[in-house]
């Protein structure tokens, strides 16, 4: 290796260091997690009407819906569970 090869990699090596150290020396500031209670819901089936109706009592309560999810279970049955989240301060 040639002295211009060397102090190439001297460069880059020293470049990568200052890009690596970077956050350590001066870091970000965190923003502060909010604080959500949840609340999940159950129907025993699938139907419409049920749904609708716990999402109007949740929402009407100050809840949000975060997720919703359809599950099949034996003997032919169907659940659809609601969960619900609300932000505490």
């Amino acid at each position: 290796m040639n002295g211009f090869s060397k102090a190439c990699l001297v460069i880059i090596v020293l470049l990568l260091a200052i890009i690596a150290l970077h956050p350590m020396v001066k870091p970000q500031a965190a923003l502060a997690a909010n604080h959500y209670q949840y609340l999940v819901v159950t129907t025993p089936n699938a139907s419409s009407g049920l749904i609708q109706q716990e999402l109007d009592k949740r929402v009407a309560e100050g809840w949000e819906l975060a997720a919703a999810g359809y599950s099949e279970e034996p003997h032919g049955l169907s659940g659809f569970a609601l969960i619900f989240r609300k932000e505490t301060r």
